[in-house]
């Protein structure tokens, strides 16, 4: 599901059926209309493994995580007692984790820049055993043991319809690049736990994401004021424009040479890692190079990520 700036939306069914573990149609529909995706592509929501358990549970970009828990709430979850899908959530995981590269939504963010969300289950402690790809991933097991009366399938409709309907009809598009700030700053706390040397190039280099980091919150929050006045004026010229920002802001993150030696993977501060599957690390470059004991690249890797997040601060205030 995607939303564009000409108030339409569309399910391709390209973007749906996958080819193998790793390869998807989708990818091939993104490469293809990259240059339209990006100039006009707000938000991307998947979901692939609806209902596998009774737990909801969240991965998006972060400028979504507002729009998600508020979401949230407006739906109930039917599961014990009558609480919303934020209620469950909230008592399980309680956090949105970034996009590694599960599903079909992985060319949309680490070809596009494209903001997305991916919505499922997972299970409870006494939760049936679902079988992942197998032949008893069946629709007899569904109605017997997963969702009977398929009220968790509906529950999770009414979310993305909810999603959707914001998206597609508030006045201003609801990508919030002050929390994707916040989320930076946290995950500039994380990145300080990797041996680093003591090489004042490498220093300089983290100070450097460190400032860019700043100056990206500094922008996020003057945006957001931006808004808050467009709104009180009804100004819909200056509103169409923030929508602009806001969609293309994330754009930024996207480098096309790619992580070193994966260059299919372009996104700067989220992506699968080398060595854990599906499961996103944040600042992939930069923590593959440490790892790697390559400070010469993990230096080269910092001045470009420090370099996107600056460039994604300037889209925020430019005319």
């Amino acid at each position: 599901m995607g939303w564009w700036e000409g108030k339409s939306c569309f399910l391709d069914p390209k973007a749906i059926f996958r080819t193998s573990e790793l390869t998807y149609f989708s990818t091939e529909w993104v490469e293809e209309y990259t240059p339209w995706l990006k100039a006009a592509a707000v938000s991307y929501l998947n979901i692939d493994v609806g209902v596998s358990g009774t737990v909801p549970d969240f991965s998006a970009s972060p400028e979504l995580h507002p729009l998600i828990t508020e979401t949230a709430k407006k739906v109930i979850w039917p599961h014990g007692e009558k609480r919303t899908i934020h209620d469950v959530w909230k008592e399980n995981t309680g956090k949105i984790d970034p996009l590694g590269a599960q599903s079909d939504y992985t060319a949309f963010v680490h070809r596009g820049g494209i903001s997305a969300m991916d919505i499922g289950t997972t299970r409870g402690p006494l939760d049936p055993i679902y079988h992942t790809h197998s032949n008893f991933d069946s629709y007899h097991w569904m109605t017997k043991f997963g969702d009977p009366r398929f009220a968790k399938h509906k529950a999770i409709g009414q979310f993305l319809t909810l999603m959707l309907f914001h998206l597609v009809d508030d006045d201003l598009v609801p990508l919030d690049p002050i929390n994707f700030g916040k989320e930076m700053k946290a995950w500039l706390f994380d990145l300080q736990k990797l041996p680093w040397p003591s090489s004042i190039t490498v220093s300089n280099q983290r100070r450097l994401l460190q400032g860019a980091v700043e100056k990206f919150n500094q922008q996020a929050k003057l945006f957001t004021y931006h808004q808050i006045w467009a709104v009180a004026r009804k100004d819909v010229r200056v509103i169409k424009e923030l929508n602009r920002r806001a969609r293309h802001s994330g754009r930024e993150f996207i480098n096309h040479g790619g992580l070193h030696g994966r260059p299919f993977y372009q996104h700067l501060l989220f992506a699968p890692g080398i060595d854990t599957g599906y499961r996103p690390v944040v600042f992939p470059a930069i923590r593959e190079a440490v790892s790697a004991g390559n400070f010469t690249l993990a230096s080269e890797e910092l001045g470009r990520t420090a370099d996107a997040v600056y460039a994604a601060a300037r889209v925020l205030t430019s005319s």
